[in-house]
């Protein structure tokens, strides 16, 4: 940063608005910047928009359409800003800090991460009830235990203690030790199941969550693809053949003859 005329170098924690911090190849830029100054500047910000080329930087300011607030502009289209904990790939560059640690961009994305509460599946809010049952079912019969052994037992009557100890064996008998045992072998089968479709499950409790979805929502068809490119088609002057993409074996009988086949796109 420049702080009294002087180039210095600190920690970025120590980085406030208002601070003209210096940018050069290979530096992770250390808060939301106002860029003033560039030169080739360009900096990755896949961790923060999820585009893997890196972006041009320029100083010029962003024209916003009529009716618009300008925090409706897209991120990406900000090309006069450097994002805390983005890279720069090229060039170099000043800026202004405008914001720091949890006003940033990335913090306000990791707060809203952290306040994100965690949902119980419909399995486990049923395997709370039941709990509960049996904990007012097991109080109730300690209790049944405990009162019919020290009035009306011949061997524990008016004895507290052999009377409790009689009630606690009974209510430790009553615990279902082998219930968790018992839904990690269905959560286990299901995962199996899963698995011979080809679609591997690493936390147990997904199982249920993936058979509840109903909506699937991706912003890119990378997301769902196998992100890999495939002949589909091969087309002579007269004749067209489809090719099976699924084929295990890359063989000449992939390719099947079908004139009709991308006549019309």
């Amino acid at each position: 940063v420049i702080r009294s005329g002087k180039e210095i170098m600190i920690p970025a924690g120590d980085i406030v608005p208002g601070d003209v911090c210096l940018l050069g190849l290979g530096d992770k830029v250390p808060a939301d910047l106002r860029l003033t100054s560039v030169s080739n500047l360009a900096t990755g910000e896949a961790a923060l928009t999820g585009e893997a080329v890196p972006i041009d930087k320029t100083t010029d300011s962003i024209p916003v359409e009529g009716g618009l607030d300008p925090e409706q502009v897209p991120l990406g289209d900000r090309k006069n800003m450097g994002y805390s904990a983005t890279l720069v790939s090229v060039g170099s560059g000043i800026g202004i800090a405008i914001s720091t640690g949890d006003f940033t961009q990335i913090g306000t994305i990791n707060r809203l991460v952290n306040q994100t509460e965690t949902i119980k599946t419909d399995v486990l809010k049923q395997i709370d009830l039941v709990s509960k049952y049996l904990f007012i079912c097991i109080c109730t019969m300690c209790l049944a235990t405990f009162f019919t052994a020290f009035f009306y037992s011949e061997t524990y009557k008016s004895k507290v203690l052999d009377s409790i100890n009689i009630a606690l064996v009974c209510a430790v008998a009553m615990v279902p030790e082998g219930l968790e045992a018992i839904v990690t072998l269905t959560y286990s089968y299901a995962v199996k199941v899963m698995a011979s479709q080809n679609a591997i499950v690493r936390a147990l409790p997904a199982v249920e969550t993936l058979g509840s979805v109903t909506v699937i929502c991706s912003d890119k068809t990378g997301t769902l693809t196998q992100n890999i490119m495939s002949l589909t088609a091969f087309v002579t002057s007269n004749a067209r053949y489809k090719n099976d993409v699924d084929a295990a074996e890359r063989v000449p009988m992939n390719f099947v003859r079908d004139d009709s086949y991308l006549v019309e796109r």
